[in-house]
């Protein structure tokens, strides 16, 4: 093997990695059947050393379960005992590394005549995996095995197709088998080329140099965190969110609470004081937590620095199992999106002390999108759309929070209304930003939105809600609106959902999401005014919000600030 890499050969092969996990997840998405993954890419790619440590992953957020999913496999299936052309599949939260048994891991090893290079591997959202409930990740489940089928790290391919006992297995247990296949083999597809592409470096740079840049390019990102770590002061700083998991079940609030202790260039995150794991599927796994930790830390630090295995080495976690953060076998785990992103913006507020120019106030809170199952779509088959509701971001020291966007994994699409409506028996009558629903600040958070939706043929909506504390803004900011979720609005029939449930809809009906937007950053007393007018004259904030969250007084013949009124309520 090569001593080392000079420094521009590095950055060459870097950008040759990520142009290679850009086109496999070209592929991933392009070749995907089901909605949320070719619409919404609720997915990722990776390419990985010998060891299962990515050396290149197309998302921040699957950075973590690669490497526990990658572990176990090498763990069951060591690299000498597979094949050019075998692929593995698995989706078990508790053995395999996944968030939740939605996501599938496809993992493909890589050789280069005859040398085990690493591996080429993709996680995908699964649209409906079996369990309770069309879309599978139910709200009332109450164990794993509620939340779909679960696979257990197995072979499901080889060099001459895929183990069609397997296939014939897996589909029976879909809601949607076509769907289920044409993602599955869309994966083992990018994963391939993905494979081929990494021989096709050893061709151009040798097999030596490219095990080698392997382990110096984890090198230089752990260098760069640990040095961002030295910049900043020593010290401990905690942190909590809440929220209930269901009100049927549990009355006390469930807290997500960490403790951060920074010493040097290592950085250790507290989880024990959090509760105890519920009944309810808001579960975390370490994968979770590990996530959390490392997303915060970069954002709070430079997110300029590749995230590759070498992010996690300086962060330590210190749980135990049994809590919320890290539950048991066979607690559900279905709902961990939410739970892992309230965890993340514990972490943020912590991680504020140590570097206050890069803080974020907390992102919206709450509940997973709308699963609708259909047993017949406009295709003529039965059918599961599945969508993904991104809340909208906290204000930061330069800018106002973002509209609808996640909060980890900032580039997950909405699915198109032409494609809901293209697709599915569903039409959509309000798609729009709600007035004075962000957390006011001197950078206010980002709008909540409401879509509504009425329904053209029988359904099943699964409804998965998490209420939670309101999101705190920081250094005086304030929360958003509340989010909630309504059948039959503005009708006699109108009832706002208190639980999670599967809920029976006849066609016609009508249901309405209205998302949560983002907490503020800063005094909203400190905004200036022009800004305040500006979002008033563009339907952000009414008159009335301007004055009672910003102490700003607009003329409303005028449609200007009112300066010496503004002074006055300012100044009470």
């Amino acid at each position: 093997m090569a001593t080392t890499v000079d420094p521009i050969t590095l950055e060459v092969l870097n950008n040759r990695l990520r142009e290679i996990v850009a086109t496999m997840e070209h592929l991933l998405f392009h070749g995907g059947y089901s909605t949320i993954l070719r619409e919404s890419k609720d997915g990722s790619c990776v390419i990985t050393d010998r060891n299962g440590c990515a050396v290149y992953a197309g998302s921040q957020l699957h950075l973590t379960p690669y490497h526990f999913t990658l572990r176990t496999i090498i763990e069951q299936y060591p690299p000498e005992t597979m094949r050019e052309g075998d692929s593995y599949i698995a989706n078990d939260p508790y053995l395999a590394g996944v968030f939740h048994a939605s996501d599938v891991a496809i993992v493909t090893p890589i050789f280069y005549r005859g040398t085990h290079v690493g591996f080429a591997a993709s996680i995908a959202h699964k649209s409906d995996i079996g369990g309770m409930v069309p879309g599978s990740a139910s709200g009332a489940s109450r164990e794993l095995y509620h939340e779909g089928f679960i696979i257990p790290c197995i072979k499901y391919a080889t060099a001459d197709g895929p183990i069609e006992d397997v296939v014939r297995l897996l589909m029976r247990n879909s809601r949607q088998p076509d769907a289920l296949r044409g993602d599955l083999q869309s994966q083992v597809g990018c994963t391939r080329v993905g494979a081929e592409k990494i021989k096709g470096l050893c061709d151009e740079y040798g097999l030596d140099t490219m095990l080698t840049a392997f382990q110096e390019l984890q090198d230089v990102t752990e260098a760069r965190v640990r040095q961002g770590l030295r910049d900043w002061p020593d010290g401990e700083y905690s942190a909590e969110t809440e929220f209930e998991a269901d009100g049927t079940v549990f009355k006390a609030p469930v807290r997500f609470s960490v403790r951060i202790r920074k010493e040097a260039d290592g950085i250790t995150f507290d989880l024990t004081g959090s509760s105890p794991q519920v009944a309810s599927p808001q579960n975390i796994r370490p994968q979770s937590q590990l996530a959390a930790a490392a997303l915060s830390t970069i954002t709070s630090m430079d997110p300029s620095i590749p995230l590759n295995y070498g992010a996690l080495r300086p962060i330590k976690i210190v749980s135990k199992s049994g809590l919320v953060t890290e539950a048991e076998f066979p607690a559900p785990v279905g709902s961990y999106f939410a739970s892992t992103a309230m965890l993340y913006s514990a972490c943020l507020m912590a991680l504020s002390n140590f570097n206050p120019a890069r803080a974020v106030a907390t992102s919206g809170f709450g509940t997973a999108g709308p699963v609708l199952g259909y047993k017949q779509a406009r295709s003529g088959k039965p059918a599961v759309s599945y969508e993904l509701m991104s809340p909208s971001l906290g204000g930061t020291p330069i800018h106002d929070g973002t509209l609808a966007v996640n909060p980890m994994h900032q580039y997950t699409p909405y699915t198109p209304v032409e494609i809901l409506e293209t697709e599915y028996p569903v039409r959509l009558e309000r798609v729009e930003t709600i007035i004075d629903s962000a957390g006011p600040g001197r950078y206010r958070g980002g709008l909540g939105y409401r879509k509504r939706y009425r329904v053209l043929s029988d359904c099943t909506l699964n409804f998965r809600r998490m209420q939670p504390a309101q999101p705190q803004g920081i250094f005086g900011g304030g929360s958003p609106l509340r989010l909630t979720c309504t059948l039959n609005p503005e009708t006699e029939g109108e009832e706002t959902l208190a639980r999670s449930a599967a809920f029976e809809l006849k066609a016609g009906s009508s249901f309405q999401f209205q998302s949560q937007g983002g907490s503020g950053y800063g005094d909203p007393l400190t905004r200036d005014p022009a800004k305040v007018l500006d979002d008033v004259l563009d339907g952000y904030v009414s008159i009335a919000g301007a004055e009672r969250d910003y102490g700003v007084v607009i003329d409303p013949a005028a449609m200007a600030v009112d300066e010496r009124a503004t002074a006055r309520r300012r100044g009470k």
